[in-house]
């Protein structure tokens, strides 16, 4: 009398091995995409509250952002990162360091600490390694409510006009120059299609060509409106 054995033959586990490879390829990128949109979707909501914090100082500083590392002290240095001009809204206007790091970002690749000083000068608030946001100086208030006041780091250092990396692992590279999250002077963010030459968002120009968002022009941004980027982790 025959036995009939209830194991598997080494076809059908070859068979059953090559369909879960194939459903795992479908699955995979799929999963990419959606874990990339929820990072997107919480970096709209800290570059948010940034230009929230953003408005409060300038509100508090005859309507202009940033421009000096002791905002109280005009004869200051002026800022030279990005994360000078976002340490002056500490410990007034934010208590939270962790807002200003996107997830993947090789400019933060490790949770922020949340210390912070009291005030300048600053040792604590915001070291290298803690922001993904760079900064576009000297604008104010009453400056074009569609300029670009923050939007994640370029890649660095920051190119001639700003664009970002399509390496995602440098920095610069978290999206890789395909999107860009943009906050604007009137406190709108825009997660914001890069083009595919510019390897950032475009904008038409008065002339009716197609530029760099955060090129400068002659009614757009102008030579003081320098982009700044964050400072990289050690």
């Amino acid at each position: 009398m025959k036995t009939h054995s209830s194991a598997f033959t080494l076809i059908e586990l070859l068979v059953v091995i090559t369909i879960i490879a194939i459903l795992a390829s479908i699955a995979f990128p799929v999963f990419n995409t959606v874990t990339e949109r929820a990072n997107q979707t919480k970096d709209l909501s800290n570059i948010r509250q940034i230009g929230v914090a953003l408005k409060l100082f300038a509100a508090d500083h005859n309507g202009s952002f940033p421009t000096k590392v002791n905002p109280e002290d005009p004869t200051s240095a002026d800022i030279a990162n990005a994360n000078e001009a976002f340490r002056t809204l500490f410990p007034t206007y934010l208590t939270n360091e962790e807002i200003f790091a996107v997830k993947a970002s090789a400019y933060s690749p490790n949770t922020p600490d949340n210390r912070i000083d009291a005030g300048f000068p600053y040792s604590l608030t915001l070291a290298a390694g803690e922001n993904s946001y760079s900064y576009i100086q000297n604008l104010t208030e009453t400056s074009n409510a569609s300029l670009p006041l923050v939007a994640d780091g370029f890649a660095n250092p920051v190119p001639a006009p700003p664009q970002y990396a399509t390496d995602k692992t440098l920095p610069g590279g978290v999206w890789g120059a395909k999107r860009a999250v943009v906050l604007t002077c009137d406190g709108s963010v825009n997660n914001l299609v890069c083009n595919t030459t510019m390897l950032a968002p475009s904008r038409t120009s008065s002339g009716g060509t197609v530029v760099n968002l955060f090129a400068t022009d002659t009614d757009w941004l102008g030579a003081t409106n320098s982009a700044l980027n964050p400072l990289p982790a050690p």
